[in-house]
């Protein structure tokens, strides 16, 4: 993988499976993580019972790494700039039901502890699968 550039990740290791009952409500969890840190992420979710998830790779920065940064706005001085100053992470997604979210949340912050991690909750309005 090229730095500097978004790739959506090929390697699914679960796929999200198909949700049952009208009126559950649901939330996307999203983690940000360390490359270092998937395993242990995936395991953590895991633990705390999730059947699926999928991930994406990226090269990003921290908005401590970024404030004040300011770069010419020439396209490729822009990319090697980005490229020069931003780290090889991991997003991590998993739709579950929103009262499962917090338990998971609180598994996260234990296994996690001491390393770098986002976790965003996002409410979901509706979830379509189609299984052909």
């Amino acid at each position: 993988m090229s730095r500097g550039h978004i790739k959506w990740v090929a390697y699914t290791l679960l796929t999200i499976h198909a949700i049952g009952g009208e009126g559950m409500a649901k939330v996307l969890l999203t983690i940000f993580v360390d490359f270092e840190t998937l395993g242990r992420t995936v395991n953590s979710l895991t633990e705390a019972g999730v059947t699926g998830f999928y991930c994406v790779e990226y090269w990003g920065v921290s908005p401590q790494n970024w404030s004040g940064f300011i770069i010419k706005e020439e396209p490729e001085m822009a990319i090697e700039a980005i490229k020069d100053n931003t780290e090889r992470a991991i997003q991590v997604n998993t739709v579950v039901e929103s009262d499962h979210a917090e338990t998971i949340t609180r598994t996260l912050a234990k296994r996690l502890e001491g390393k770098r991690y986002t976790i965003m909750k996002t409410p979901v309005d509706s979830i379509r699968v189609a299984t052909p």
